[in-house]
C-alpha cells in the first residue's frame, strides 16, 4: 500500500478532479510575477490598462496551461489503474505525483502524453476562437492558443524529464524489454536539450553578434539547469532500475532464526543468521538487532528486540524482484524487511545485503 505525499509546504489547495488534490505551491508566485512582467512589457505599447489587461490573461493562461496539462496526466493515471496522490502548480510548472506500480511501457508513454495532448486541445480551441474573433477577445484567445502550442511542442521534445522524453523511455524499454535502457538514452538526450537551450538563448545571439537580453538569458538557464538536473535524476534512476532487473529478493536476503521470546541471548548468540522473535499475535516483527555489550547472557531475548512495521513483514519468494521490499523500507522509514512463506520466515533484507547482491551482479556483467 503506497503513502500520499504531504501537501507542500505552504501551498493552497484548489480542489479536487476526480478525486485528486490540486494545489498551487507558494512558489508559483514567482512564475505569475515573471509572466505578469512580460506581458506588461508586452502589452504596455498598446496602453497601461491594456498592458495590465493582458499581463493579469496571461497569469490565468499559464495557470490554465499548466493544470490542464497536469490534470490529463492525473486523469490519464487514473484511467489506468494507478493511484494518484496530487496536483501541484510550481515555479517550474507543475507535477503530478502518482503510484507507478504495475507500470508498463504502454501505460507509462500513455500518462506521459496525455499532458501535452491536453495542450493541444487547448491551443485549438485558443487559435480557434483567435482566429474567428476580432479584437481584444481575438488577440487574448491567440495568445492563449500560442503558449497551449508552445507548451506542447517543448513538452514533447524527447528528452527527460520531459513527457517527450518519457514517451522515449517508454519506446526503448518495450523495443528492449530494459527499463533502464530506456531511462539511459531519454537521460542522456535530456542533456543535449539542456545544452541546446543554453546555445538558443547564449551561444546563438553572440554568434549574430547581440548582446542576450538579461531576462531571456536568465529564463534560458533556469530552463537548461532544471532540465538538466531531470536528466540527471534519470540516469540515476536508470541504475536503481537495473538493479530492479537484475537482483532478485533471493540473491540478497540474509538467512533468518525464530527463537522463542524466553530464550538466553547466549543461546541466540550461537546463531550466526538474524534472530526473530514473533509478537503476542504470532507475527515475526520482533527483530534482535542491537543489543548492549553489557548483557548478561541469561537475559531472555523477548526483552532486547526492536518491534519492526507490519508492513516490513512480506510474503515473498525468492525469485521476487525487490520493488516491493523496497518501497516497504522508503515508506515505514525502517531498513529491514522480513520475507515469509505461507507466514513462515525465510529470510531478511537489509541494505547491505542489497548492495553486496548488486556488487556480484555488476562484477559478472
Amino acid at each position: 500500500m503506497s503513502t500520499s505525499p504531504p501537501a507542500p509546504a505552504g501551498s493552497v489547495r484548489l480542489g479536487r478532479v476526480a478525486t485528486v488534490p490540486v494545489y498551487l505551491d507558494r512558489t508559483w508566485l514567482i512564475l505569475a510575477v515573471l509572466v505578469a512582467f512580460q506581458g506588461y512589457r508586452a502589452g504596455s505599447v498598446n496602453g497601461p490598462t491594456y498592458g495590465v489587461a493582458y499581463a493579469a490573461w496571461l497569469v490565468v493562461s499559464i495557470l490554465v496551461a499548466v493544470l490542464g496539462h497536469e490534470v490529463g496526466h492525473a486523469l490519464s493515471a487514473r484511467r489506468l489503474g494507478f493511484h494518484v496522490h496530487q496536483v501541484v502548480a510550481t515555479v517550474w510548472g507543475g507535477h503530478t505525483s502518482y503510484d507507478a506500480t504495475g507500470a508498463t511501457p504502454g501505460r507509462t508513454a500513455v500518462v506521459a502524453l496525455a499532458g501535452p495532448f491536453v495542450n493541444a486541445v487547448l491551443a485549438a480551441v485558443g487559435l480557434g476562437v483567435g482566429w474567428s474573433q476580432d479584437g481584444d477577445i481575438g488577440q487574448f484567445a491567440w495568445s492563449f492558443g500560442l503558449l497551449n502550442a508552445l507548451l506542447a511542442v517543448f513538452n514533447l521534445l524527447p528528452g527527460l524529464p520531459l513527457d517527450g522524453g518519457a514517451a522515449l523511455q517508454s519506446l526503448v524499454w518495450a523495443v528492449t524489454g530494459r527499463r533502464d535502457l530506456g531511462l539511459l538514452v531519454a537521460g542522456w538526450i535530456g542533456r543535449l536539450v539542456a545544452v541546446g537551450i543554453v546555445v538558443w538563448f547564449l551561444v546563438l545571439p553572440l554568434l549574430r553578434g547581440d548582446t542576450p537580453q538579461l531576462f531571456d538569458l536568465l529564463i534560458g538557464l533556469v530552463m537548461a539547469w532544471v532540465l538538466w538536473s531531470g536528466a540527471t535524476a534519470g540516469l540515476h534512476r536508470a541504475k536503481v532500475e537495473r538493479l530492479f532487473d537484475t537482483v532478485r529478493v533471493g540473491d540478497a536476503a540474509a538467512a533468518v532464526t525464530v527463537l522463542p521470546p524466553e530464550t538466553p541471548l547466549a543461546v541466540a548468540r550461537e546463531h550466526p543468521a538474524y534472530v526473530l522473535v514473533a509478537d503476542d499475535t504470532g507475527r515475526p516483527t520482533l527483530l534482535l538487532r542491537r543489543v548492549p555489550l553489557d548483557a548478561p547472557a541469561t537475559t531472555p531475548v523477548g526483552a532486547l528486540v526492536e518491534r519492526l512495521p507490519d508492513a516490513n513483514v512480506l510474503e515473498a519468494e525468492p525469485g521476487d524482484e525487490l520493488g516491493r521490499p523496497l518501497r516497504a523500507m522508503a515508506e515505514s522509514g525502517v531498513e529491514v524487511v522480513v520475507l515469509t512463506r505461507g507466514g513462515a520466515p525465510w529470510g531478511l533484507l537489509v541494505p547491505a545485503g542489497i548492495d553486496a547482491a548488486a556488487g556480484r551482479t555488476r562484477r559478472r556483467t
